[in-house]
């Protein structure tokens, strides 16, 4: 848009030069031409100037007419900010400003541009050309650097851009890893609470109950029973009701992500990988056979196998958890031709019992595919 702008004015300066008293058909096929190589450079910039100017610099030294439109050619000779090739100085680039230089110099050698203008003698026109070339370099030079920081303003503007995306990431990872760190604490403090309501209240109220049980078994008074009876049914109930709550205080804070992590850091037979992609609130039947199921597995891959990797896979579905247990060991070396161990039965007894697939495969490695459908 900004080139259009400065052609137009080129083009209107080169018309002063044009002899409008007597107009011949040799001007106007020039003024033609200089719109159509002008218009055939901004097409094709990188590749229209190698050929384009040599041969119009051929027209100017047969021809004169066509010396008046030089400025307007001018402001195509010089590398744009904005083209395909970057580099401003490769060979190709002097070829446009060579041109114009002998057409310049031819100009000076002559007497006329081939007409009689009207009011501008030759000398004036030729003034009025190299001022008309002179002011192309110039809005050239003013072009040039206005796309060269308006490029460079674009580029501010996407390096912008992509920190600020890349800033929201690390805010986004951080707040995950945040509350990660809040659940796990919740977890732990559950936990804790859970033990500490077990070894404390859970144990005196079992010496309560022993002790009024022993003031049954020593009380000789009828009228004392009916209320040790039911001071003994109140502690039961009591203790009913707390070991309720620890079991499933305790559960809750079982964190399968955590207890599979650990499981593959204490293996030490060999490198054991888990990838774990389930949401936090699990079923507690699922936790923990997953856990006894992973334990079974990784026993069986130690005392029967000779791998030197191993991997556990734990994906949460819409419809179904998925578990994955598999390592690089040989049919020959694990327990998989002989699949009814009773680590293996064990595992199977357990999906069963929550409705679940398992698969076993021997190929390239030994492999326990399990499905456990979503309640």
């Amino acid at each position: 848009m900004y080139g259009v702008f400065d052609k137009c004015i080129l083009f209107l300066f080169c018309l002063v030069l044009f002899p409008f008293d007597h107009i011949m058909p040799i001007c106007v096929l020039a003024c033609l031409l200089a719109v159509a190589v002008s218009a055939g450079l901004s097409a094709f910039p990188d590749h229209a100037s190698r050929i384009l100017f040599p041969v119009y610099v051929l027209l100017v030294i047969l021809f004169p007419q066509p010396c008046m439109f030089l400025p307007l050619l001018t402001y195509d000779a010089f590398p744009r900010a904005d083209r395909a090739d970057p580099l401003p100085l490769c060979p190709a680039d002097w070829v446009a400003p060579f041109c114009i230089a002998i057409a310049l110099f031819l100009c000076l050698f002559r007497r006329s541009f081939g007409f009689q203008h009207a009011f501008l003698p030759y000398r004036f026109q030729l003034l009025l050309l190299l001022f008309g070339c002179a002011l192309a370099v110039l809005l050239y030079w003013k072009t040039d650097t206005l796309l060269r920081l308006r490029q460079k303003l674009l580029r501010t503007k996407d390096d912008d851009t992509e920190l600020q995306l890349l800033l929201e990431e690390r805010n986004r990872t951080l707040l995950e890893k945040q509350d990660n760190e809040i659940y796990t604490a919740t977890l732990r403090e559950r936990n804790r609470i859970a033990r500490e309501i077990h070894d404390n209240v859970g144990h005196l109220l079992t010496r309560a109950i022993l002790m009024v049980g022993a003031m049954k078994a020593a009380g000789r008074d009828s009228s004392e029973s009916e209320p040790l009876q039911q001071l003994g049914d109140t502690l039961n109930q009591a203790m009913d009701s707390i070991r309720s709550s620890v079991h499933d205080l305790h559960d809750r804070s079982v964190n399968l992500e955590e207890s599979l992590r650990t499981l593959t850091q204490e293996f030490s037979f060999c490198p054991v990988s888990l990838q774990y992609q389930m949401s936090a609130e699990l079923p507690r039947e699922v936790k923990y056979s997953l856990i006894a199921i992973a334990k079974e597995a990784l026993v069986n891959i130690s005392r029967h196998s000779s791998a030197t990797s191993a991997s556990i896979t734990a994906i949460e579905h819409p419809g179904f958890y998925q578990f994955i247990i598999q390592d690089n060991g040989t049919p020959s070396d694990t327990a998989t031709s002989k699949p009814s161990g009773i680590g293996l039965e064990n595992i199977r007894a357990r999906v069963n019992a929550l409705n679940g697939s398992l698969q076993i495969q021997v190929t390239d490695g030994f492999r326990i595919y399990v499905t456990i459908p979503r309640t």
